[in-house]
């Protein structure tokens, strides 16, 4: 039992784990699959070759980064991710300034030089990645502008913005340099590090001010950064490799108090667990399977993340440097620090179904975006789809991004059938007001009681003077009959009964709905 009342107006309460529930009979605690727009919401054009290299060639487009509402100019916005491939196995493409052709794999070389303007060293300037940016005025269709900042083959007629593989964009309206007010960070290739740069718009970059690297990092997979408002930290999740010997894909984790730095060195957090092997051996005849990438972010109270895991099944293209092939399955973690993360005691149903076969998304669910955009009630996660699995050759490989959604507070409900269930919490401080429940009761029922010290309804607050609840809502007040809230004595310990009924989540009448 949580030896300090829990202030429940400060946060919703979910019910990702049992950390304040004392006791529960009857429910069944479930994860609840996004819903997913039945297109992709973003594809890689023929008519853009940066996106789509040909018939025989790749065509991809990754969310290795940020999607954002941003309040300040009134739209959505998305920086994400080309990989073109290097030159050797393609027609060479020219994106002076990011992206030159060499003679051969080495040296690597921008129009006959080895080092840029600031001297630093090129160490592969040619391998592809190309940083673009698309927006949206209601989250669906997205457009991807002619920004003519750099040229592709001679025109700027393109909406390519920079070179990271993946960039983490956040913006600061605390910043007095207005020049600064947009800041991005993420790993470039050009040198192998992890490099800040600066916008006044977030679509005209800069790295002047930050000409050195914030962070060494020697491979290019995935790096997801956030801030953590209440911890007053940028988080990062890294994909690197684990030191066993498969030398498996693991989640790797550094922080620092400013993007600039310095950031701590980066430490193993997650890992695949025999459970895991176990999973993918069953459903797909699996050897092991590795953590292939992670996002989390900060969610009132807690922490909330998607993993994705690779279930190894073969070897993959060898001609293409492909070490291993399988599918990727996105799963629900959490954690209250943000640093240690967990699954939910359920049934491991993936967050992020992914497709039927030849669907976009339907050999691997290849990365979510950092953290999702929470809109009035409702919840979206960007996603990264792939038609095939990770291991298949390059002219195979396709893929785009999706959009899931669930309703605010949705990710994991505790839920009762015919049978009465029944789920009483610890003792919880809370101020007078109401106390409101997110709750699918269309087919049955939910009553809440308020127990004494020993265990027993308090007067008036029993499920007989509760006005039971039988609709659906993300936000309902709960009433009795001839009392109110304000009349129970604290620390307030309740008891939830359900019948036919879900139970995603209870608040007090001041936590609202996050927008942003």
């Amino acid at each position: 039992m949580n030896p300090n009342p829990f202030d429940v107006l400060s946060d919703p309460v979910l019910f990702v784990d049992d950390a304040l529930i004392a006791s529960k009979r009857g429910v069944t605690r479930t994860v609840h699959p996004g819903r997913k727009h039945d297109t992709p919401v973003l594809r890689p054009n023929p008519d853009k070759p940066w996106e789509h290299g040909g018939e025989d060639q790749s065509k991809r487009v990754h969310l290795y980064g940020t999607t954002m509402y941003d309040e300040s100019v009134g739209v959505y916005r998305m920086w994400y991710m080309c990989r073109m491939g290097p030159h050797w196995r393609f027609r060479p493409h020219t994106v002076p300034g990011l992206y030159i052709p060499r003679p051969g794999r080495n040296p690597s070389t921008y129009m006959g030089q080895t080092h840029d303007a600031h001297g630093r060293k090129f160490v592969e300037n040619d391998r592809g990645d190309l940083t673009c940016y698309a927006e949206s005025d209601d989250g669906l269709t997205w457009t991807k502008p002619n920004l003519g900042i750099f040229e592709f083959n001679g025109s700027r007629d393109n909406n390519i913005v920079w070179d990271l593989h993946g960039a983490s964009v956040f913006r600061d309206d605390d910043e007095p340099d207005p020049r600064k007010r947009y800041q991005a960070i993420g790993f470039c290739r050009r040198y192998r590090a992890v490099f800040l740069l600066t916008s006044p718009d977030g679509v005209r970059w800069d790295d002047s001010s930050h000409v050195d690297p914030v962070a060494e990092r020697e491979n290019e997979g995935s790096l997801n950064v956030v801030y953590d408002d209440r911890g007053r930290v940028y988080r990062a999740y890294a994909h690197a490799r684990g030191t066993d010997r498969d030398a498996r894909r693991m989640v790797h984790y550094t922080e620092a108090s400013r993007l600039s730095g310095p950031w701590a060195p980066l430490r193993p957090i997650l890992g695949a667990t025999p459970d895991d092997d176990a999973v993918g051996a069953q459903k797909y005849g699996a050897t092991r399977a590795e953590i292939h990438n992670m996002s989390g972010f900060r969610y009132h109270g807690i922490h909330i993340g998607i993993a994705g895991t690779l279930y190894v099944t073969g070897h993959g293209a060898a001609e293409h440097e492909m070490p291993v092939d399988g599918p990727i399955d996105a799963h629900l973690i959490y954690s209250d620090d943000g640093v240690n993360w967990k699954y939910p005691d359920a049934e491991p149903t993936p967050i992020l179904p992914r497709g039927e076969p030849g669907a976009f998304d339907g050999g691997m669910i290849m990365g979510t975006a950092t953290q999702p955009i929470i809109r009035g009630d409702e919840i979206h996660w960007y996603y990264t789809g792939a038609r095939h699995t990770h291991g298949r050759p390059l002219h195979e490989r396709y893929k785009a991004i999706g959009r899931a959604t669930w309703r605010l507070d949705g990710f994991v409900s505790l839920d009762a059938g015919a049978t009465a269930g029944v789920v009483e919490t610890v003792p919880m401080a809370t101020a007078d007001g109401d106390l409101c429940i997110n709750a699918d009761a269309r087919g049955g029922s939910i009553a809440v009681e308020v127990l004494g010290p020993d265990g027993h309804p308090q007067p008036g607050f029993s499920a007989d003077d509760c006005v039971p609840f039988s609709g659906d809502s993300v936000r309902h007040p709960v009433r009795w009959k001839c009392r109110t809230l304000a009349d129970a004595s604290r620390p307030l310990r309740l008891r939830f009964v359900l019948h036919r009924a879900a139970l995603y989540a209870f608040r007090g009448a001041a936590a609202r709905s996050s927008e942003g």
